[in-house]
Parts: C-alpha cells; structure tokens; sequence
C-alpha cells in the first residue's frame, strides 16, 4: 500500500500538466515533507528548521505559478466536440427536440418577419436592433413589455455574467441578451431569464454584407446559413449549462442569425435542442413559454418556488458555479488569517484546487502549521 507521501508524490506529479507548475517547485515540496518525515522522532532541531523552510519556500513559489485552471476559455472558443464531452461527463443527454417534441404553430396566428443582419458588419453592431426585432415580433403573440410584465435586455456588453468550471476548467462567457421581468439591474435580469438570445451571422450573411460594400468576396465558396455545429453549437451549449448554474428558471436559448432559429432547453438530464427553426416557430414557442406561468413575471422568483422538474436541471447545474478563482482566493483570503494559520490555508486551497485527495501530514510539519509562536514578518 502507498504511504501518504507516495501517494502526494504520484498526485502531484499526475497534476503537473493540469495546473501548468514547475515540476521542479513540485519536488522540493514533496523532498521539504518527505525530509519533514526523517526528522519526526529527531531532536535535531537545525535540521527541522531547515526543511519548514524548504517547504515553505516551495509553497510561497508554487502561488506565483500560473494555473490552467485559473485561465478561462471564453464560451465563443468552444466548439461542438468539448461540449459534447462536457455534456457527457455531466451525464446529460442530447435530444432532438425536432423529432421529440416537433414545434406546430397553430393557425391563425401571426406571421413573423426574418431580421436583415446582412446590413450590419457584425454581430455586436446588430445586436441590439435585433433584440427590439424580437419585441415586436413576440409582442405579435400577446407577449407584453413594461411595468408588471417583461423586459427586453441587453446583455452583449457584459462578458462573464456565467462563469462556470467543469472537471477544473474555467469557463467564462454571456448572452446577447434576454426576456426578463421589468425594473431589474442588468446583473439580477441575468439570474432571471427567461427566454436567452444567442446572435450569429450566418457565412452568407457576412458575404451579403462584404458584397453589399464593393467586396466581392473572390473565392467565398462556403457561404450558407446559420447551423446548429461547430463553435456556433459549442457556445450555445456552454452559455447555456452557464445561465442554468445561476438562473431561477430554466430558460430557453434562442441561437439565431434572425432568419434561422435554433433553441436549447434542459429538462431532467437531457438538453433538448430544435434546429432549423422558421421565425413563425421561433416566436411562437418562445411566447409560449413567456406566457406559461403568471409567476414567470414575479422579478424575485426564487428557484425552490419553481416545481420540481423545473428545479432539477437548475439544482444540477449550480455545482458548476465559481465562486472565486485560486488567485482570488489566496489574495483575498490568506494575507487577512492570523500569521500561524497562513501557511496552513494555502496548502489547503492549492490541495482543493489541485483536486488532491485528503493526505497525512508528517508530525513535524502538522507541528508547524499550528505553532502559535511562530514569529510574524510585518
């Protein structure tokens, strides 16, 4: 069987990679405990100092090494391969909610107008015309904006309202914007969404507008509509597992280049997705949900006061939650504990951020860490 330090050796050395630290800081902490352990039932104190020492040392280095897990990934940077692998690990499943549920509109009901995002030389520019396009269209459907009902957010200024880490990624990213009770904060509409908009230019969209402008694109073979795939599939998925850690309700994305639609939503352990959407669809889905419950209005719902199906997807998702990066915590935390508690609380951070398991510490170095006469550098 392994020994304590055996067993901090290999975890640390199996760590290397994930937390981006020198190896060699790794040793000298392993050799400062080890060396720790020869001297436990020594009464040779110079020697005793000398490996606090070592170890101390290596610790104070090992806070200034940078940390993968400390180094987000924006959602746009994820593509449809690592969400699928994260949806996996966190054993979701992925169904097609065009065969599932198919979306029917029925008739009479209004008819919805495409969005022209070709006119715009990106999305960030068209975005906020866009979200208005959506107010009007799901007005049409009898969904009301104002006092005691909804509002229509504009979150794309606003870059990490969800950041989330997964098996010891960080994740850090938002929306475009959003349905939301009336009279919020854009921090509290974020937590309270409920329908999310996710806007991409399609490839013959940013064509049309190259075209549009006297470029005339020489070579653009590829140019076609908005597809549920690829990174476009990848940030839907992450924004979405990301608003479901901190929202109230859970909430339907609409990823759209205004002429495509496709939606996410999570029930249970399955994300349900809809691709290639008509605007009819879209709007008449999304004022559906808008208008499912008179309590979707209530600008402090709280999540327990949704019904349990409804809780689950939420309830779930919240372990992605971060409270605070390792750095984060180390600044904000350790320089305020009491001298003889410092070294002590940043071994236990980089353990639990370094996903090591609970180990023995030697005699000697469980002697130091709760030495209250150990002197203070001021």
């Amino acid at each position: 069987m392994s020994t304590p330090l055996e067993n901090l050796e290999q975890q640390y050395a199996a760590e290397v990679v994930k937390v981006n630290a020198d190896e060699g800081l790794l040793k000298r902490l392993e050799r400062g405990i080890r060396g720790l352990k020869g001297v436990a039932e020594s009464t040779d104190t110079q020697n005793d100092a000398a490996w606090r020492s070592e170890v101390t040392e290596s610790l104070k280095a090992l806070l200034n090494q940078p940390s993968k897990a400390m180094v987000p990934q924006a959602f746009s940077r994820v593509g449809s391969t690592q969400a699928n692998r994260v949806l996996a690990s966190l054993e979701i499943v992925e169904t097609v909610g065009n065969v599932l549920d198919p979306i029917v509109v029925n008739e009479p009901a209004p008819a919805s107008r495409d969005f022209d995002f070709s006119e715009y030389v990106n999305e960030y520019a068209g975005t906020l015309d866009l979200l208005k396009h959506h107010q009007v269209e799901l007005i049409k459907f009898g969904v009301k904006f104002g006092r005691d009902a909804f509002t229509m957010y504009d979150l794309h200024d606003h870059q990490n309202l969800f950041p989330i880490v997964h098996d010891g990624q960080e994740y850090h990213g938002g929306l475009d914007g959003g349905v939301a009770p009336h009279c919020l904060s854009i921090a509290s509409a974020a937590n309270q969404l409920r329908v999310a908009y996710e806007h991409k230019q399609s490839s013959a969209q940013k064509q049309r507008y190259r075209e549009y402008h006297g470029d005339k694109a020489q070579g653009q073979k590829t140019a076609g509509p908005l597809m549920y795939s690829g990174s476009e599939k990848g940030q839907s998925v992450i924004a979405s597992l990301g608003a479901y850690a901190y929202n109230a309700w859970p909430l339907l994305l609409d990823l759209t280049d205004g002429e495509v639609h496709h939606f996410i939503i999570i029930c249970d352990d399955e994300l349900i997705y809809w691709d290639n959407l008509t605007p009819q669809q879209a709007y008449a889905k999304q004022s559906e949900v808008l208008l499912s419950s008179a309590t979707l209005v209530d600008r402090k719902l709280k999540m327990t006061s949704n019904p349990d199906d409804l809780q689950r997807p939420l309830k779930k998702l919240r372990a992605l939650q971060v409270d605070s990066g390792l750095l984060e915590q180390l600044n904000g935390i350790v320089p305020d504990l009491p001298c003889e508690e410092r070294l002590a609380a940043s071994y236990e951070l980089i353990s639990t951020w370094a996903h090591l398991q609970p180990i023995m510490l030697p005699p000697p170095l469980q002697k130091f860490l709760r030495d209250d006469s150990a002197p203070c550098a001021h």
